[in-house]
């Protein structure tokens, strides 16, 4: 799409700015004596059971988009050194997209307690259902993530649809995270059994989209001094010291009103400094300084979008939730280093290295994985080629089984070293299906492209420029696609 007029953008964004601050009018009814936990919750601008805000915890989700990389994890790390009030490390959420992404790095993501979720195979906005299965494929196969703890989605460009949503449902996932939340719709998660609520100026409220079951957590927007709701990358939108004005600001309606969950969206691209680009030091810094200015305040908590909903299921008073099981931080004993993504993994200028790890080098992509590199090079309509060592060779590496965790799971043995309760898994998600139709696009009808793209560079550039018109960094992006 070429670039329209800087008039006509200006009028496009206020126009959009105008329709979310006037969000949730025309949602489908939603019937709380019908619709109850644990499997459905209608929206609400207040916490679930009829609990008071002042009983609830303030969750804090801190999410990562696209590809991990070495120096990207590094600054995923940084972002989230804080704690929990129960002595806990803070977890995160990734959504990760397929291209330049190193399994070695997914592998430890998750090992280490954190979230690891769908953005599609290439980033592509309104995905095709090959789209959001081959990522899901890979992410099994090469990152060892089981299939069941693959539980969100998010859309590229934020750019979902009707179909998105009907596929994510298909495949077996548990939630979507795409649509926003402002103030009127600034919603606690719910279940999409009465159709979606948030951002009702795409057309998708109201419509005959009823997915029982399938949660949406809403990406809660930060509205800046002139009322423009940011969503991601707050931090690309003003100087430090502002954004860090309109991130208190905002925290603090939340903090002080119903205690909707709070968000921090994050490109890790946009605060790791590369040679020859703009020093990112001064955004860094001050994301973090906000986020480590939270960690004192009572009750609140720093969670993946996964803990998040499995308090949903069964809220609990904050002061419960450190005994909570999705809530401890326990390391597996295994008795030997396996290739779990526990283990001595180094990275030097850039390069992954492990003892136990298989180097997969192509023409366009590198990485490391715990388990078989494939013969060729992963595609969208075959992201899992056949491995390229035989089943009869010594090396073959073991693909995690539906009943072993792969932190417990050691690929060169074949074995599952869980020996308890405890540690036991029975995966029964939805199987993995890459034949479906690749060239099956979502339909143009649903939400309106609010994210960065992070890895196009002329996006990039395009949304810069617009930042000196005080335009929100996610809608300067989209007008860019």
């Amino acid at each position: 799409m070429k670039f329209f007029g800087i008039s006509t953008a200006i009028f496009a964004v206020l126009s959009i700015a105008n329709q979310l601050s006037q969000a949730a009018t025309t949602a489908s009814p939603c019937d709380p004596n019908t619709c109850k936990l644990p499997n459905c919750l209608c929206p609400s601008l207040s916490p679930p059971n009829g609990m008071k805000p002042s009983d609830v915890p303030q969750f804090v989700t801190i999410t990562f988009d696209d590809s991990i990389q070495p120096e990207l994890l590094a600054t995923a790390q940084d972002v989230l050194n804080v704690k929990n009030p129960n002595g806990c490390a803070a977890k995160g959420s990734w959504y990760v997209s397929m291209l330049y992404t190193n399994f070695a790095l997914v592998q430890q993501w998750y090992a280490q307690g954190n979230e690891v979720a769908d953005h599609t195979f290439t980033h592509v906005g309104s995905p095709s259902s090959q789209e959001i299965a081959a990522a899901r494929a890979m992410l099994n196969q090469y990152g060892g993530v089981p299939l069941g703890k693959i539980k969100g989605f998010r859309a590229p460009f934020l750019n979902y649809t009707q179909d998105t949503l009907r596929e994510i449902a298909a495949q077996g996932f548990q939630y979507d995270t795409s649509a926003s939340g402002v103030v009127d719709d600034c919603y606690w998660p719910y279940t999409l059994d009465y159709g979606l609520a948030n951002d009702c100026w795409n057309n998708v409220c109201g419509s005959e989209l009823k997915l029982p079951g399938v949660w949406e957590i809403p990406m809660y927007a930060v509205q800046d001094s002139a009322g423009t709701a940011q969503l991601m990358d707050v931090y690309l939108a003003g100087s430090p010291s502002d954004v860090t004005a309109w991130s208190n600001a905002n925290f603090d309606r939340h903090y002080n009103g119903n205690r909707q969950p709070f968000g921090i969206y994050i490109h890790p691209t946009h605060l790791t400094n590369y040679p020859g680009l703009a020093d990112t030091t001064a955004q860094k810094k001050a994301v973090i300084s906000f986020i480590q200015s939270l960690q004192g305040k009572p009750d609140v908590w720093f969670v993946t979008n996964d803990q998040l909903l499995q308090w949903m299921q069964n809220p609990v008073p904050a002061s419960q939730l450190a005994s909570q099981p999705y809530m401890q931080c326990t390391t597996p004993k295994i008795g030997k280093e396996i290739c779990n993504g526990l283990e001595n993994i180094t990275v030097a200028n850039n390069v992954v290295s492990g003892g136990l790890l298989n180097s997969c080098n192509f023409n366009s992509a590198n990485w490391d994985t715990c388990f078989n590199c494939p013969s060729s090079e992963p595609t969208l309509e075959n992201p899992t080629p056949k491995s390229a060592v035989a089943s009869t060779d010594p090396s073959f590496r073991h693909v995690v089984p539906n009943d072993c965790d792969s932190l417990w799971w050691d690929p060169i043995a074949g074995q599952c070293l869980c020996s308890n309760t405890t540690c036991a898994y029975n995966d029964t998600a939805v199987p993995i299906s890459t034949n479906t139709t690749v060239n099956r696009a979502a339909s143009a009808t649903g939400g309106i492209s609010r994210e960065t793209n992070a890895e196009n560079s002329s996006s990039v550039k395009f949304t810069t420029s617009l930042m000196g018109l005080g335009l929100s960094a996610g809608v300067a992006a989209m007008m860019a696609l």
